[in-house]
């Protein structure tokens, strides 16, 4: 019954049940328009045969679009470049002078998931097409939070050192005092010196003894280290700016000026 209702409740995504990267969200690719995403929306509102129930709750154009669609609250977050970056970024130059060639990329970065409490243990289940997450945020188990049984552990040989055994049985024991509050899943592809691919977080949350979800995120790797290079550079982009135009004004004065005579 609860495999059941979690496959109804994970629905609304069930389109990516056959997608084992993350180069996009379902059907909508990382970089996709605000435009573009809503328009998908508002297809499927208009089109007589959905049987669905999609609301949008609210909009801020270029920024963000809440979608309740079944039972999930969808939040799809779009990133526009400051103005300020981008006509910063335009006049960086190498050192031989010429301009620096920058990706620009806008459009869909995120998208997170709300829906009601599910044991994290099925949730993590569900997602185990993308394989075990890379990543887990410990914290002390204060909480009575009731562990999943373990397998019964390895013999080990006679031969093996005992300091290693002890070694091994504290670090353990250690584990078993803390609890995953988030997994990480990191599929960007990055030990292959590429950017594409994403990154999932699963929150979780303890009650009655047990751990439990209801959001999960999803990011775009390129425009999450793209929006990272841009606020980096946001902070200082006025003051560049600045710089900038007192070189310029600095070399043309420079250039139209004679050497004074000497007296």
């Amino acid at each position: 019954m609860k495999r059941l209702l979690l496959s109804l409740l994970f629905l609304p995504f069930g389109f990516l049940s056959a997608q084992s990267s993350l180069n996009a969200f379902g059907d909508s690719p990382w970089g996709s328009s605000y435009k573009d995403v809503k328009e998908k929306f508002a297809s499927l509102l208009k089109n007589p045969s959905s049987t669905e129930d999609i609301k949008i709750l609210n909009e801020v154009k270029n920024k963000l679009l809440v979608v309740k669609r079944n039972n999930v609250t969808y939040y799809y977050r779009f990133y526009k470049q400051p103005k300020e970056v981008a006509d910063f970024k335009a006049n960086e130059k190498n050192a031989d002078g010429s301009k620096v060639d920058h990706k620009a990329m806008t459009g869909l970065f995120s998208v997170g998931l709300f829906f009601s409490p599910v044991e994290s243990s099925m949730v993590k289940e569900s997602l185990k097409k993308y394989g075990s997450p890379t990543r887990e945020y410990l914290v002390e188990n204060k909480f009575g939070i009731m562990k999943e049984a373990k397998s019964a552990p390895v013999v080990k040989k006679a031969e093996e050192d005992p300091a290693q055994d002890k070694d091994d049985a504290d670090e353990n024991t250690e584990a078993e005092r803390k609890i995953p509050m988030a997994l990480i899943w990191n599929l960007s592809a990055e030990n292959n010196g590429a950017k594409e691919g994403g990154f999932i977080f699963q929150w979780n949350e303890p009650y009655n003894k047990k751990l439990y979800t209801k959001r999960l995120d999803y990011f775009s790797a390129e425009v999450t280290a793209l929006i990272n290079d841009d606020y980096k550079k946001f902070f200082s982009a006025s003051e560049s700016k600045i710089l900038q135009d007192l070189m310029s004004e600095s070399g043309e004065n420079s250039k139209g000026s004679t050497s004074p005579s000497t007296p």
